[in-house]
């Protein structure tokens, strides 16, 4: 019995909250990476932007897997991820140095 009580189960971090253009820029991905530091398999593979983005970035050698019980992975971004955020800003500054 359950007492009148219900129980959520939520297996979101913040994935899912980046839109569809989001979720394909590399850059974006990561930050939201190394914000939330970990992810679950249904968000990660909630659509195909999503799921190829982050078969990339695994692939690419940008994102380490620190393991995690399921549904979780627990990440941490590699020096290239942090490298790629870095350059990305700096692009961006001199863009609006520029204007």
């Amino acid at each position: 019995m359950n007492n009148g009580r219900i129980f959520i189960d939520r297996f979101s971090a913040g994935l899912d909250d980046l839109t569809a253009k989001e979720a394909r820029c590399t850059v974006t991905v990561l930050k939201t990476l190394d914000r939330i530091k970990r992810f679950s398999v249904f968000e990660a593979t909630a659509n195909a932007p999503i799921a190829r983005m982050m078969t990339r970035v695994f692939r690419d050698g940008l994102v380490e897997n620190l393991g995690g019980g399921y549904p979780w992975t627990d990440v941490e971004l590699t020096q290239a991820g942090r490298d790629l955020i870095a350059a990305s800003e700096r692009a961006a500054s001199a863009n609006q140095k520029g204007e």
